[in-house]
């Protein structure tokens, strides 16, 4: 999935890429997600997601086993950079106020009525 341009790099020699328009068909990229080149070389990972909601910033933590071709990459902004389709189920999301699940299961606490303290 193409996920954006390349603006330039960071201070903390981050890539900075400028997505695209978020369609509410299309999966936003997960932070840890792997990023990878038009030749299919790994370039790094997803470390962060700022900025507005419907175009929004990415930064991508560089890897250092390419380092070479990641200077060829930082040359030519613009290019695109793109992660691949995730398999994962997406993870099911424990709100406030639900009973934990049966691992943990609820202690009620009881009170004795004729014990009082003095």
């Amino acid at each position: 999935m193409n996920i954006g341009k390349i603006l330039g790099k960071s201070h903390s020699n981050h890539l900075i890429i400028r997505a695209f328009n978020w369609e509410s068909d299309k999966k936003i990229p997960d932070i840890g997600e792997p990023v990878y080149s038009s030749e299919n070389k790994r370039i790094g990972n997803i470390a962060d997601i700022f900025g507005p909601v419907a175009k929004p910033f990415i930064s991508v933590k560089m890897i250092r086993s390419v380092d070479n071709h990641n200077e060829e990459i930082l040359k030519n902004r613009g290019i695109s950079l793109y992660t691949l389709p995730s398999s994962r189920k997406p993870k099911k999301k424990n709100y406030r106020g639900k009973p934990p699940t049966k691992n943990f299961p609820i202690k009620k606490k009881t009170r004795n009525i004729n014990s009082k303290k003095k």
